[in-house]
């Protein structure tokens, strides 16, 4: 039986995802304009997850593994994918009923284009505000993607033959397959993005912490890893110089939020030792807690 829209496999990885997988599954099974099949990969979840997710009858199919990670799911996810297009989705955000039927038609355009993107609001789950919204431009290229100016995660849709083409998702990069795949999809093909917004982020109390070292080194090797894309590229070098920088300060803030834990707990060893680390990771900080302290000396 010939389809008279194109089938879009949706990515789902979840673990311990019971509260929410079931509103995230009615938002991906309630899109108009396009053939959708839901792929839920349980990452060794220990709750009710693979029984919310059963209950939804044929349009999702539900994968388990021994938990490795979202990359690692998404690539079980993508080896069952039976869709022209594979889009992603965490088991606790939502799409707006229109996102598939807007974004689709982009791909029509160009065959170069292997991922189209919207703009994403970021909602909070208790009280429905909207925290933010997030708008990257019309288009993006690589050396976008590898100074972090990245489209949302939920909202992006791969042409499956591309996504094959460069090989899937890097399981190694624990928390950051997400930077990893733009920067290997822009590298090779054009990466466009919808000017509306298309899909919703929870935020919520019950979401895990990230292990901030671990996305440190992480990031790292991320930019590592792609650092040398163009070789003598200038544009290049100041990307990776740029994200070098945002992580650095991101690795600051976290260790220095330790750092002030550990002193409300008395435990100056700990504080002293983590805000010494901060510094050194994060040299432009000393210089203006040193700046401040100057200046705050003068007559």
């Amino acid at each position: 039986m010939k389809r008279s829209s194109p089938l879009v496999s949706v990515l789902v990885p979840t673990y311990n995802g019971s509260k929410y997988i079931g509103e995230t599954l009615e938002s991906i099974l309630a899109q108009t304009g396009a053939d959708v099949e839901a792929i839920v990969i349980d990452d060794g979840s220990s709750d009710g997850t693979p029984e919310v997710a059963a209950g939804y009858g044929p349009r999702v199919r539900c994968f388990r593994q021994a938990n490795a990670g979202t990359a690692a799911a998404r690539n079980t996810g993508l080896g069952h994918a039976r869709g022209e297009f594979v889009a992603l989705l965490d088991h606790d955000d939502l799409w707006l009923p229109h996102k598939l039927e807007r974004q689709l038609p982009r791909f029509a355009e160009d065959p170069r284009i292997g991922l189209v993107a919207a703009w994403m609001e970021v909602f909070d789950s208790e009280t429905g505000e909207v925290k933010g919204t997030y708008e990257p431009p019309p288009e993006l290229g690589v050396h976008d993607m590898l100074g972090y100016k990245l489209p949302p995660v939920q909202t992006m849709i791969f042409r499956k033959s591309a996504l094959e083409h460069i090989g899937g998702f890097d399981a190694s990069c624990l928390g950051t397959d997400d930077w990893d795949i733009n920067i290997r999809i822009a590298k090779e093909f054009r990466v466009v993005s919808v000017g509306e917004i298309l899909a919703r982020a929870r935020v919520h109390s019950s979401q895990q912490g990230r292990d901030g070292t671990r996305m440190y080194k992480n990031c790292m090797r991320v930019l590592d890893k792609h650092e040398h894309t163009h070789p003598g590229c200038a544009e290049c070098r100041k990307a990776v110089r740029k994200s070098r920088g945002l992580v650095r300060q991101y690795y600051y803030d976290y260790v220095k939020g330790r750092a002030r834990v550990a002193w409300g707990q008395k435990r100056y060893a700990a504080a002293a030792a983590d805000a010494v680390w901060a510094f050194w990771q994060y040299p432009p900080a000393l210089k203006r807690v040193l700046g401040r302290a100057l200046f705050s000396q003068q007559p």
